[in-house]
């Protein structure tokens, strides 16, 4: 009797425990299957952005997204620059050819030629900051990055599938600065 009571025992807990384990691993499968599908679509965005970010140029995952952090940090800080129209701290983020090519009497003069307001004349960097970069930039949302080289990134707004590009930066001895690109002929 004893022993028979004893079988009873062990196989009602040997089948407890099976049932226990496999709704463990039901439910824990169930869970992961959930989450993949939860986060499936985020990450094939994700998965598209950098692949949009990096078409020809070898850049990590983990290198993209420290590069994109890094410039859309400096995006809010110019923001908060630009609202104050604080032009010396503007000057911290220009990389040093930019500086050269946008100080020269005859840049600027070309630059005014082509003003909407043709009574505006560009004298001097600063004005190129308040009557340019400024305006062309304020309030815009700038969400996306686009190598052009390993040092050379567009920052861009992606409206109905077409980049729009607001900021160039390069990157000099591991800083990122904004590029103000050159006059077209």
């Amino acid at each position: 009797m004893y022993y028979r009571t004893m079988k009873i025992i062990e196989k009602s807990v040997i089948a407890i425990v099976t049932c226990c384990l496999l709704g463990v691993a039901s439910c824990a499968s169930n869970q992961v299957s959930n989450i993949e599908q939860d986060a499936s679509p985020a990450e094939h965005e994700k998965d598209d952005e950098y692949a949009r970010s990096t078409l020809d140029v070898q850049v990590s995952l983990e290198e993209f997204r420290a590069d994109k952090s890094e410039i859309l940090k400096i995006i809010d800080e110019l923001s908060d620059i630009m609202a104050t129209y604080d032009y010396n701290s503007w000057l911290n983020y220009i990389e040093p050819d930019s500086k050269n090519y946008w100080s020269s009497p005859e840049n600027l003069y070309k630059a005014s030629k082509r003003l909407p307001n043709r009574n505006q004349k560009l004298s001097t960097l600063s004005d190129y900051f308040r009557f340019v970069f400024v305006p062309s930039r304020k309030g815009r949302k700038v969400g996306e990055i686009r190598y052009i080289s390993r040092d050379v990134v567009k920052a861009v707004q992606v409206r109905e599938e077409q980049d729009v590009v607001y900021y160039h930066f390069v990157k000099i001895d591991g800083k990122w600065l904004v590029r103000i690109p050159a006059l077209q002929s």
